[in-house]
């Protein structure tokens, strides 16, 4: 006597359906949520341009001028600011205490006044190079760039002459901040 064959082999394959319910929620949520937490997220820039090359003959056109090139370097323990002109002043303005914690901070106040000193010897004069050290603190970095760009109401007035030779008010310090030691 024979066996009866198996009923597995004439069978057909059946479907599986996926219950895809489960992923779509967990879809929806998750999407839910980086739409959320996005809106929280504070991007912030500091609008400065990139040192550039000047082609060939300009850059003879412009060692001519004896430009300026007023530097600050922010180290941590002080800010060196210096100029290349031709007078190669160096001024150091060392950090002081924080009265409330005892911290060293920089004296945003004597930079500033360097720098109204400086642009009151050259006053057409409209940028810095700011070179930080890497541990600088981005707090302490605006302040300083805030320092260099404003001209309060408080200080000593200063001129500059128009194209027709007229005095002008100063209402800017030095606007054009200039990063650089970016590649370095």
């Amino acid at each position: 006597m024979f066996k009866r064959p198996s009923n597995r082999r004439s069978t057909s394959p059946r479907e599986i359906q996926l219950n895809l319910v489960p992923v779509l929620d967990a879809l929806v949520t998750l999407i839910a949520f980086l739409l959320f937490t996005s809106a929280f997220l504070a991007i912030v820039a500091i609008d400065t341009p990139a040192p550039m090359l000047a082609p060939p003959d300009e850059q003879l056109e412009l060692l001519k001028e004896k430009p300026l090139q007023l530097t600050a370097y922010i180290q941590a323990e002080q800010i060196l600011v210096s100029d290349w002109s031709g007078s190669r002043e160096a001024h150091k303005i060392p950090s002081v205490p924080d009265p409330k914690t005892g911290e060293l901070r920089y004296d945003i106040e004597k930079f500033h006044q360097t720098l109204l000193e400086i642009k009151s010897r050259h006053p057409d004069e409209a940028k810095l190079i700011v070179k930080p050290e890497g541990g600088v603190s981005y707090e302490s970095l605006i302040g300083i760039m805030d320092a260099a760009r404003a001209y309060e109401k408080s200080d000593a007035p200063l001129f500059r002459k128009d194209p027709n030779g007229m005095d002008i008010p100063e209402t800017r310090l030095f606007p054009e901040i200039i990063f650089g030691n970016l590649l370095g």
